[in-house]
This record gives C-alpha cells, structure tokens and sequence, in this order.
C-alpha cells in the first residue's frame, strides 16, 4: 500500500511539473481560478477607460455578458479569424461592408495583467486594428487569460459576419490551459472538458440548435495537436455540432477551448422583473466538481494532507477514484439542461407567463453558490436559501477546514440556478430528472424590492472567502 501511495505522488508531481513547463498554474486552475486575468480588479476598469474612445472608431465593446447575443439567420454566419499582436498596430487585410461582431480571447503575460493601464497598453493596438475591419464591430463577448512566456501573448478575433434574421443566436468563447492537470492533455476529457465548459453560457440561454465550434487548441508538439484536434473532432461528433477548420495560434505552450455559436427560437431566460414571491430556486445538480481536484494536487505539495484524510477514512486511492468521477462530471457537456431550459422559455413572438415560463437561468461556476447572490440583485429580491447540496460534501469541507480553496462551492462546467414560478417548477425538476440529472430545490424568494439572500450557518463549512459570506445572512 505506500509503494502505491509513493508511486501516485510521484505521478501527480510528475504531471504538475509538466504543466508548469507548458505556462499552465495547475493550482490556480483547481481552485477555482484557472488562468483569467481578474476581472473586477484588471478587465472591467480597462474597458470602461477605453470604451468611449473605441465607441468613436466605431468599434463597441458590450457591457459584462456570459455570452453574445443577438438576432440573425443561422444559416448566413461565418467566422473569419484573426490572430493578432498586442502592443502594436497592424494591418489584417480584411474588410467587411456591413455590421459584424467579434468574439474575442486575449492572452496577456502576467505582469502586464496587474494593473488596468498596462492591459490597457497591451490591447488597445489591436483593438485599434480591428477598427478596420468593418464600419460597426460589436465585441460582445471577450475573455481574457494570462502566460508567464512574454512571447505567447496574442489577441484572437473571431469576427461574425450574418445576414439580419429572425433567430436568436448565442456565441461565446471560453479558453484555457487545461482541465485535470493529474492527467495527460491527450486525455479526450482535457478537450470535452473545456469547449463544454465554453457551450455552457449557450445552452443555459436554452440555445442548443446548429452548434458550431471554432476550437482554440495549442500543444507544444505537432503529435499534440493533432491529438487535440482529433478529440474536438470527436466531440463536435458526439454532441451534432460543425466542428470549424479554423486557424489557429500557434503561440502559448498549451491552448484548450473553442469560440462556439448556437441558435435558439426561444426568449432568453432573462425576465429578471417578473421575478415574484414564492418562486422556487433550483440547482440542476449539486455543486462543488473542483475540491476533489484540489485536495488530490495538495497532497502532492503537503503529504500531511494524505495523513488528515485517512484520519477520515480517505485515503489516497479512494481520493482519487472520487477525482476522476469529478473529472468526468466537468467533461461532460450539458446539452440536456439546455433542452430543459428552452422547453421552459416563450417563442420569440409570445409574451412571459407565470404559467408556462422560468424567470432566469444562470451557470455555476467559478463564483459556486455566490451566483445566487447575483441573482437576488439581477431579480432585486430578498431569496432564502434553504440548503445547498455538494457532490463530495466530505471532500468540499476538508478542503474548507485544510485552507486548500476559498470556496469549496465552485466549479468548472457547472449545473444551473433556475428562477421558477410555483406553477412550474415540479414539471421543471421532473423534466430535469427525465434527462438524467439530479435537481433540487433549494430556496425560494421571499420579498421584493429587497436585495438579500440568507442562507443556512453550515455553509461557512465550505466557504472560506469572508468577502463571499459577507453577501449572506447567515442564520
């Protein structure tokens, strides 16, 4: 048994040393961070400073969105891609006669990602660059990572050109270094894992119809990458998606992710103002997928770690066994829950009805149980929550009481927070069951015109981040 235990270390300290040579921070990523360039501190401020003057060369970026969303025919989009540098100007060789929008990924390196006004130096050139490319260009969705290689930063532009139409369409992209750093990049979960976690802002919109991805795949090697493109490819198969022959960057030791579009015939669930007095919050499946993830790495820095689980009853083999079924929830996409979602929303054409409709969906991810906070300001409404179930509650609280993550309650390619009507919700969770997931209710709203959530004592099991638990009342 420690033979076993002594090889499993060495193979976890084997693959952290790996990742760290290919840019990646595999703790960062586990606990919630992954490898985002901090958006309150660095990326809100940096747009607000340069929006106007970039809303003057025609060029509009939106304001905080978890996708693009905007009408059209499904039919007449294409994605052109643009893989530009930062810090200077350059020409691109493009030029549209119409409106178009733009997905944006940005990677930055690090030092330049600490302060709003060195982004600021790092991006505008090329924002300034895309200026060119069309007489409007609507950025409506941007995402923004970080390197340690100064040479690996780029700016990558997806730029939508469509006809007008009467479909709602959803484009998002999500990007990172990896998912499991316990395993190899090869593995097909690495892939399924990160452009599932990209789909997830579509399908929580309830937009899962002619899904399109345009990967964003980087591997230090040629085998690699063809690695990485085979197992998109088998996604896209997997899940009736177009998988794009696209360019790529061919810069930063290792890319996983996708700009992806989908169109939809339904509202979005966005009816914050409807939102009333015993509605029902749901959770589409419990929380928590990244503290086994957590707690499996740390025991590779501090092996105490292993001696604090057993005293549990954990050890490391069973550690692992409950990793792995984390890793196999997060690489799973949630198409299912976008089906749900869609079935409860209008046609385009029909009015909100308390009889028929959800108020709002959101994903749960980097922020975990803090989405509902979110909530309750979107909906201005007092919720009161009423439990909040984990998936390795165990795990979640030992990585709470061990100081291994902030918030015990995150995740990566999380389920979904549904506002429902009592009039609905038993029909929402039955149709949720249905398609195999395991919803629950959670809390309900309690008043309007009040923005509040309370939420049971326990939770400070699982959460250490004070300035999370101060948005709550806790009783």
């Amino acid at each position: 048994m420690k033979e076993k235990k002594v090889e499993l270390l060495n193979n976890i300290r084997h693959r952290l040393s790996y990742y760290r040579n290919l840019g990646a921070d595999p703790l960062s990523l586990a606990t919630g961070c992954a490898v985002k360039v901090d958006l309150l501190r660095i990326v809100y401020p940096a747009m607000e400073k340069i929006r106007l003057y970039l809303q003057s060369k025609n060029l509009r970026i939106a304001e905080r969105e978890d996708a693009d969303i905007f009408y059209a025919d499904s039919d007449s989009i294409e994605i052109n891609r643009k893989i530009l540098p930062l810090g200077e100007k350059v020409n691109l060789n493009y030029k549209n006669e119409s409106e178009i929008r733009a997905i944006i990924l940005v990677q930055v390196y690090q030092l330049a990602a600490n302060e709003a006004d060195k982004f600021i130096k790092k991006v505008m050139p090329a924002y300034e660059s895309l200026c060119e490319c069309a007489p409007v260009i609507n950025v409506g969705k941007g995402h923004s990572i970080v390197t340690p290689f100064r040479e690996d930063e780029f700016m990558l532009a997806d730029l939508i050109s469509y006809n007008k139409g009467e479909e709602l369409i959803a484009a998002n992209n999500d990007t990172m270094h990896i998912i499991d750093p316990t395993s190899l990049p090869s593995d097909y979960r690495q892939v399924s894992g990160s452009i599932s976690n990209s789909l997830n802002d579509l399908f929580v919109v309830g937009a899962y119809k002619d899904l399109k991805i345009a990967p964003v795949l980087n591997g230090p090697t040629e085998e690699l990458r063809e690695e990485l493109y085979k197992n998109s490819k088998r996604f896209a198969n997997e899940i009736g998606a177009k998988l794009l022959d696209i360019e790529q960057p061919k810069k930063g030791r290792l890319l996983l992710g996708a700009t992806v579009i989908a169109s939809s015939d339904k509202k979005p669930p966005m009816f914050h103002d409807k939102a009333d007095n015993g509605m029902k919050i749901i959770i589409t499946r419990p929380l928590g997928e990244l503290s086994p993830i957590t707690t499996y790495l740390s025991t590779a820095i501090d092996e105490s770690i292993i001696d604090e689980l057993e005293k549990k009853g954990i050890d490391l083999d069973t550690l692992e066994k409950i990793k792995e079924k984390a890793v196999n929830i997060i690489s799973s996409p949630n198409k299912a829950m976008g089906e749900v979602i869609a079935k409860y929303l209008p046609d385009l054409n029909e009015d909100f009805s308390k009889e028929k409709h959800i108020v709002s969906a959101t994903d749960v991810t980097g922020p975990g149980i803090l989405v509902v906070w979110e909530q309750a300001n979107l909906t201005n409404t007092h919720i009161k929550l009423y439990d909040f179930p984990l998936l390795f509650p165990e795990i979640s609280e030992f990585a709470t009481e061990n100081f291994l993550m902030p918030n015990a309650t995150a995740g990566t390619n999380g389920g979904f927070i549904i506002i429902s009507p009592e009039e609905i919700y038993e029909d929402v969770i039955k149709d949720l069951k249905y398609k195999g997931y395991d919803p629950y209710v959670i809390g309900e709203i309690v008043e309007k015109g009040k923005k509040e959530v309370d939420a049971p004592k326990n939770i400070t099991k699982y959460i250490l981040d004070q300035e999370v638990l101060s948005k709550f009342n806790l009783y």
